[in-house]
This record gives structure tokens, C-alpha cells and sequence, in this order.
């Protein structure tokens, strides 16, 4: 198999892993993966559209329109008319929305950590980079953790 052909068969093997992960071991008590990811996005993008939304997810406008409805009644965001365009929507994340994002991404980020331990210390560097070459040819910048550090244990003396 060329090198092409087993890029091809690992990207899918991997993606799924990451879905089964991210659904199995992350998500989301009464969330959906994609909802997790619609607050997301709203977390990185405040006073959002609905139609800029739906784009960046790349979904529909009534799909991001139901996912929006579900999550405006869940607490976990509030919507508003644009104040220079009433026909407009500006999305934004509420306290609620903020505390399950920060607690979901931090378990997502402890979930992959389980996985990065896995992989040999020597090739861990090398594998960081290719994933943010590849992040960056799917056109999706590598970006920092989310997280803060886990606090470190006090030993008592």
C-alpha cells in the first residue's frame, strides 16, 4: 500500500476513534457531540450569527437553528436581535454554557491526555507536529488547550 493510500486508511481510522472518544468518554450528558461543538465555536467566535454559526459548523441553517433552540432552552446560551440588523441573530454563551464547556473540554482534553501517554515518549514530539501540519492543511490552525493545568497535590510535611 503507498504512502497515500495508508494516509487515506489512517485518517479514517482515526477519525473514528476520535468520534467514538469524544462521544463514548466526553459528551456530553444531555448534550450531543455537536451541540458540545456548537458552544464551543460560540465560545471562540462571542456575538455570533446564526448563519456564520451554521457555516463555520458547516451545517444547515435549521440544523444550527434546532441545535441553538435545544441549547436556549437547556441554559446553555442566549439569543438576541442584532442591534444594526433585526433580521439577525447574535448568539452568545450564558454562565451555565461557559461552566459545562470549560468542564466537558477539560474531560476531553483528560480523555486525550490517557491517549498521548500511550503513544512512546521519543516519537510524542514528532507526532504533536504532524497533527499540527495536518490541522493546518485542513485548513483549522492549531490552537492551544483549553484547559488550565490540573492543580498540583499538596504533600503534607
Amino acid at each position: 500500500m503507498g504512502n497515500r493510500a495508508t494516509f487515506g486508511s489512517l485518517l479514517v481510522q482515526l477519525a473514528r476513534v476520535v468520534s467514538r472518544i469524544e462521544r463514548d468518554e466526553v459528551c456530553c450528558g444531555d448534550l450531543t457531540f455537536q451541540q458540545f461543538e456548537t458552544l464551543r465555536r460560540i465560545e471562540r467566535a462571542p456575538k455570533v450569527t446564526l448563519s456564520s454559526l451554521a457555516a463555520e459548523l458547516q451545517i444547515d441553517q435549521s440544523t444550527a437553528s434546532r441545535n441553538l433552540a435545544l441549547l436556549e432552552r437547556g441554559g446553555y446560551l442566549s439569543k438576541a436581535r442584532h442591534e444594526a440588523d433585526a433580521r439577525s441573530v447574535i448568539v452568545e454563551l450564558t454562565r451555565k454554557g461557559r461552566t459545562v464547556l470549560t468542564s466537558l473540554s477539560c474531560d476531553e482534553r483528560d480523555a486525550f491526555a490517557e491517549l498521548y501517554d500511550r503513544i512512546p515518549a521519543a516519537l510524542r514530539a514528532s507526532v504533536v507536529a504532524a497533527l499540527a501540519a495536518l490541522s493546518e492543511a485542513l485548513g483549522e490552525p492549531a490552537t492551544a488547550a483549553c484547559c488550565p493545568p490540573e492543580p498540583k497535590r499538596r504533600t503534607v510535611s
